[in-house]
């Protein structure tokens, strides 16, 4: 009992100290941050180290750029299933892993084979439904500090409207999906606030009906930055990763949207929301090596809960008196 008062003192103290999120949230939205994924900017070699290149073998004879994925595993990668062309062999596509500029390959990067693509049975290309696949790398990869798999949220994770995370992609720019990413083609990341499912559905107006249960969305009202809100332009399949106790998880993968424009207000960006398929991705990979966070339902930076040793107790009242010195100071 002790052990939980004392974690409760101390995090009190500390929610004191620290600014609000919230407040946080709300002086981005009034500063540009980003310059114009659409809006996003270049993100720093080996920050997303789960990012993958999704290359496929073209009519000229070499590989090209079509989706993003994440590698979820030594030999998994997940990605949307509106990526992958069933009419194609699995040959003609590789994962590139440890990318960053893709005009200017790193010389630690990893060109992987495919062994099979397994798309969800579900999926329906007409209503977006169930708009995840998996991929089977040949071989097991050898993790690097640029190539690591990123966490799975557990099922029953609950991504809280506000909640400010991070989607990225090799994707055009152009507020109509058409310009294409300039060399070195660097890496874009752009932070972007969730949105409940009933406000997604009121801004998407007469499409209101396109937003399913398994859907995800995300993008500040009235913003076009985002994903490129067409398929099939580079960023599809590509993570959308939101914080969880220091780490991410991934807790959506861009799918789709309306088109592009700079002149009209654009609904939120719609992406696959991953709890829901947590389930079928441990039965087709067998679970081994995913890492799935718990619990489930935690928010972004909260601790997990759990008694104190005795040992640690003296200790906790220590540093929330140590805190409220600080508070005081601050005072």
């Amino acid at each position: 009992m002790m052990g939980g008062l004392c974690s409760q003192l101390a995090a009190l103290l500390l929610l004191l100290l620290l600014p609000s999120p919230a407040h946080g949230a709300e002086e981005s939205q009034d500063q540009p941050v980003f310059s114009r994924i659409i809006g996003g900017q270049d993100a720093q070699e080996g920050r997303w180290p789960w990012q993958v290149s999704v290359q496929k073998y073209d009519k000229k004879h070499e590989y090209d750029h079509i989706c993003g994925g994440s590698l979820i595993s030594a030999q998994w990668v997940v990605s949307a299933a509106h990526c992958f062309d069933f009419s194609t062999p699995v040959s003609a596509y590789r994962m590139n892993l440890g990318e960053h500029q893709l005009s200017n390959p790193s010389p630690t990067r990893i060109s992987s084979p495919v062994r099979r693509i397994v798309r969800h049975p579900d999926y329906n290309e007409n209503t977006g439904v169930a708009d995840v696949a998996l991929v089977q790398l040949t071989e097991p990869v050898a993790f690097t500090d640029t190539i690591r798999p990123v966490s799975l949220p557990g099922p029953s994770t609950q991504s809280p409207a506000g909640e400010q995370c991070w989607v990225t992609g090799w994707g055009p720019i152009g507020w109509g999906c058409g310009d294409t990413l300039p060399p070195p083609r660097t890496l874009q990341e752009l932070r972007v606030p969730l949105v409940d499912s009933s406000t997604c559905r009121e801004r998407f107006g007469e499409q209101s009906h396109w937003i399913q249960d398994d859907m995800l969305c995300a993008g500040a009202r009235g913003d076009p930055n985002g994903p490129c809100k067409l398929r099939y332009f580079g960023d599809s399949g590509g993570p959308l990763v939101c914080p969880r106790n220091g780490n991410f998880i991934l807790a959506g993968l861009v799918s789709w949207g309306i088109k592009c424009t700079q002149s009209t207000p654009v609904p939120p960006g719609v992406y696959v929301r991953v709890p829901v398929y947590v389930n079928w991705i441990q039965n087709v990979t067998g679970g081994a090596g995913l890492s799935i966070v718990s619990p489930a339902v935690l928010s972004a930076g909260t601790m997990p809960p759990g008694p104190l040793s005795n040992g640690l107790v003296c200790s906790c009242l220590v540093m929330a008196l140590l805190l409220a010195g600080l508070l005081l100071t601050a005072l």
